[in-house]
């Protein structure tokens, strides 16, 4: 029997999702088929073409999310190109399409129901699984057949153990700290959604639930990125707090006693990490600009500078920015004006998602940028959607520290699950299937 063009849709939107944690090309590549498919469904269907625009018209976060990519795209038209690299002005259009193409492409989600909502997280799930112990298995290769852990990486002049931070990353095509978000994301699904099936689980599969959140915590300590374990601690603290609220009147003094040793355990091993991860320096927070590389810099003091930098740069520039083409020949004018060599010999971005889209399109960008995240924020309140709040508060402090929505694997991964959970039907936890535990 033929299936029908819903099904295929279906399993076309399954497919961008398998291969999210893969090299850009596997992606793209799944985002061309779903578009055609989509195309055809949009053509061949009156109803579906109703149903699409129906659902992005009751939709506010994917309507902003398509005002963005407006912005963006007439920034980059009207702002004559200063950078050597004239293809910037298509590519920077071109990296943002998912701004606009998603937010139609996800729109008929609000008419899955809970087999196929839940299909969309276990994919996910497993896919995170598989592509890390892609990653793993590429260490435990590469160290066997070399002999030893480390790979020395000539171009950079770095010395990477296989089994961490950007050389684990490397392995399945991901830049290590972005990778960490979407590990990130895989573990928050998880541990939600475990949470609201513990009580019904045998032994076996209890114990399977910790190891598989265990195991997710573990490749986030492997891949060393300080925010994402800075993030993870805010959610440790979050979810703890509010598990004890909630199973307030059911569980024993005892087992409140027990979890709450447990999150104050994790959250002080996730803070000395992010420390160490950081830096072993006595001051954090002071900085010269004239320093080389290594010497006294470390991820919070880099950054600092930068930010230092990028607001000298944004003040000169912060009524209509300077368009998306231009923002590290614009960097690199500022990082050579002030004397700040380290920067400007790597052509440092912002590392910080709001600095980044001041600077490069102005007030109104960074005001509807702000206006995302509040409207997603509130509809997730609203929903009582746990996940998608973890999703979007996790993304949020992800991008006080890195420019997130500069790359394509940042623009995609946050394009299609802002749209998946804001077209996720109103009802609390309806993806869960766990009503029953809601009252």
């Amino acid at each position: 029997m033929k299936p029908s063009r819903s099904v295929i849709l279906f399993y076309a939107q399954l497919l961008v999702i398998f291969t999210l944690p893969f090299p850009l090309l596997a992606s793209s590549y799944a985002i061309v088929i779903l578009l055609l498919v989509f195309l055809y469904s949009l053509i061949k269907s009156a109803s579906f073409r109703q149903q699409i625009w129906s659902s992005f018209l009751s939709n506010k976060i994917a309507q902003v999310l398509v005002v963005l990519f407006i912005v963006y795209a007439f920034s980059t038209i009207i702002h004559p190109i200063i950078d050597s690299d004239r293809t910037f002005r298509f590519s920077a259009i071109e990296k943002r399409l998912a701004f606009f193409a998603l937010p139609f492409l996800f729109a008929n989600i609000k008419a899955y129901d809970n087999d196929q909502i839940l299909k969309f997280f276990y994919i996910y799930i497993i896919v995170i699984v598989s592509s890390t112990l892609v990653a793993l298995s590429s260490g435990l290769y590469y160290t066997i057949s070399s002999g030893s852990n480390y790979f020395y990486d000539s171009e950079k002049q770095v010395l990477f153990n296989n089994f961490m931070y950007h050389r684990l990353g490397s392995y399945v095509g991901m830049h290590a700290v972005y990778y960490a978000e979407y590990v990130l994301l895989a573990f928050i699904m998880w541990v939600s959604f475990s949470y609201y099936h513990f009580l019904n689980w045998s032994i076996k599969r209890r114990s399977l639930a910790i190891l598989l959140a265990i195991y997710f915590l573990g490749v986030m300590f492997l891949l060393k990125s300080a925010a994402i374990l800075i993030i993870l601690l805010v959610i440790v603290a979050l979810f703890t707090v509010y598990y004890l609220y909630k199973a307030k009147d059911v569980i024993s003094i005892r087992m409140k006693l027990l979890i709450a040793v447990i999150g104050i355990f994790v959250v002080v091993t996730l803070a000395d990490r992010a420390i160490s991860k950081i830096g072993s320096k006595a001051d954090f927070f002071t900085y010269d600009l004239s320093q080389p590389g290594g010497g006294e810099w470390n991820g919070i003091n880099l950054r600092l500078a930068k930010w230092h930098v990028a607001k000298l740069a944004i003040k000169d520039n912060w009524v209509i920015g300077v368009g998306p083409g231009n923002t590290t020949s614009t960097l690199d004018t500022y990082y050579e004006k002030v004397g700040f060599t380290y920067a400007l010999q790597l052509h440092y971005n912002t590392h910080n998602q709001f600095l980044q889209t001041f600077l490069a399109l102005g007030m109104l960008g960074v005001l509807i940028l702000f206006v995302l995240f509040s409207i997603a924020i509130w509809h997730s309140l609203n929903k009582k959607d746990s996940v998608m709040f973890l999703f979007i508060i996790s993304f949020l402090l992800f991008s006080i520290s890195e420019s997130t929505l500069t790359v394509n694997k940042g623009i995609v991964f946050f394009s299609i699950f802002l749209c998946f959970f804001s077209y996720l039907p109103e009802k609390s936890s309806y993806y869960l299937n766990a009503s029953k535990h809601n009252n």
